[in-house]
């Protein structure tokens, strides 16, 4: 397999960064009725994380393999202000979105991503990072487990509407 690189996104990646958010969308979206069909949020969904990213600190990087995309990671520091959390539960690296292509998928580029995350928030001196997945999502959160996420909160839902 050829060389793969990591590197910070930049303007020129924008179409397929919209692309990226579009396939996770439309992923989610086969797993819950609460998403919307990529190509109707995607440009306006990595426009919210962009905007997350200026005002909070954190990055979108890009792995490429021959100079092609493969695969993309978003995150942030997020900051809470709950009085019953301690201080260090307040302040941690949140990843929102992760995406591998599938001729890269089994290949540990997820985990690599998330290396690469967890080495920008160790840096910063955070203590705990944080990811999100839909429960209905069993392949990312056997990835997420597999690289040594636990369970930290479950947030249940019940239809009020049938």
């Amino acid at each position: 397999m050829s060389a793969l690189t990591i590197r910070p996104a930049v303007a020129a990646d924008r179409p397929w960064l919209i692309e990226a958010m579009a396939a996770i969308n439309d992923h989610e979206r086969k797993l819950h009725d609460s998403r919307r069909p990529g190509a109707e949020c995607a440009e306006a969904y990595l426009a919210q994380i962009e905007a997350a990213i200026a005002r909070d600190g954190g990055a979108i990087l890009l792995a490429l393999r021959d100079g092609k995309p493969v695969g993309v990671i978003a995150f942030r520091i997020a900051r809470g202000d709950v009085a019953a959390e301690t201080d260090d539960s307040n302040v941690a690296g949140y990843v929102s979105d992760l995406f591998v292509t599938d001729s890269e998928r089994g290949n540990g580029l997820a985990g690599r991503l998330l290396r690469e995350a967890e080495r920008y928030f160790r840096d910063a001196g955070l203590r705990r990072m944080r990811i999100g997945s839909l429960a209905a999502n069993t392949p990312a959160v056997r990835a997420y487990r597999k690289f040594g996420f636990a369970d930290y909160e479950l947030v249940l839902e019940k239809r009020l509407v049938t």
